[in-house]
């Protein structure tokens, strides 16, 4: 509150696992943390309607990818060439008859086929809705904590065999999901990986994880990676291992290789673009601009 936010969270990082041992200094931690992520939740809530006003494209790229697949299954069908060799058999074997071979004929990708337009309808109707959409609203952009939260954050620590860091806890009982994905010519250019918007995930998507056990941790994706982001294939998702009682988490394989607050704090210096910073032709201006009075982390 004084200020001192870099060298109290450096502190508390040290500490290590003693930050829990006594109880006086785990309120002042765990108080440390709801303040942090209580001012990380205002600006991510300013962020996304400041980018809205520019014309930022939310989720709306990762959409249109995903129509385009759908688009070229429904014009180009094509059989999965293990089910092609499975009915290639059976024709040979005179137990189906040769039209299953055409998929325009094959009674099962007809109902594939189906499901395919039925989805390609309601993606179209979602982005004509998220054109008029607030984006505070759209749960594909920012899902803020509900009733059920305290609930899974206790499930989730109680399948994990121990705590949550305090800096993970904090967030999603402050913020929750966001994801700054998407696409501005200045910003964030569609297909370009450079900037690595801010994306964390869900808190039930992070449940669906803890059966992912390496030894006796279980890690979890927090985000996918700048490349995913982009729309582009490669590389490893972000990841934090639990249980972990410290303060903080080290994201691991992020390009940084930072903490969770630390990269969280790198965020809100570049806009929600922290990748920006790995490159000198970064659009600064317009970073500086969307950043301009955000509650420093």
């Amino acid at each position: 509150m004084a200020g001192d936010r870099i060298g109290v969270w450096n502190e508390l990082v040290a500490l290590g696992e003693a930050v829990r041992r006594r109880k006086a200094l785990l309120a002042d931690a765990e108080a440390v943390a709801e303040e942090t992520m209580h001012r990380a939740r205002c600006n991510i809530e300013l962020l996304i309607s400041r980018l809205a006003g520019m014309g930022y494209r939310f989720a709306a790229p990762a959409i249109e990818r995903e129509l385009e697949t759908i688009q070229k299954s429904i014009t180009e069908p094509k059989l999965n060439a293990y089910v092609l060799s499975q009915l290639q058999k059976a024709v040979a074997a005179g137990k189906m008859p040769a039209s299953v071979l055409n998929p325009k004929e094959n009674p099962g990708f007809k109902l594939h086929l189906a499901t395919l337009q039925k989805k390609k309808v309601a993606l179209e109707a979602e982005i004509e809705r998220m054109a008029t959409m607030d984006p505070l609203e759209n749960p594909r952009i920012f899902y803020p904590p509900e009733e059920q939260t305290a609930k899974n954050l206790k499930a989730t620590e109680k399948v994990a065999k121990g705590p949550l860091p305090l800096s993970i806890r904090s967030w999603y009982r402050h913020v929750g999901y966001v994801s700054f994905a998407g696409a501005h010519p200045v910003i964030n250019p569609d297909g370009f990986a450079m900037a690595d918007p801010l994306v964390v995930r869900a808190l039930p998507d992070l449940m669906h994880g803890l059966l992912n056990r390496q030894n006796d941790k279980t890690v979890l994706t927090i985000s996918v990676n700048d490349l995913n982001k982009a729309g582009l294939e490669g590389g490893k998702h972000y990841t934090i291992s639990i249980p972990n009682p410290c303060a903080d988490v080290d994201l691991e394989n992020e390009w940084r290789q930072t903490t969770f607050v630390h990269n969280l704090r790198k965020a809100f210096e570049w806009a929600g673009f922290p990748g920006w910073e790995r490159d000198a032709s970064a659009p600064r201006d317009a970073i500086a601009e969307l950043a301009d009075g955000l509650l420093p982390i």
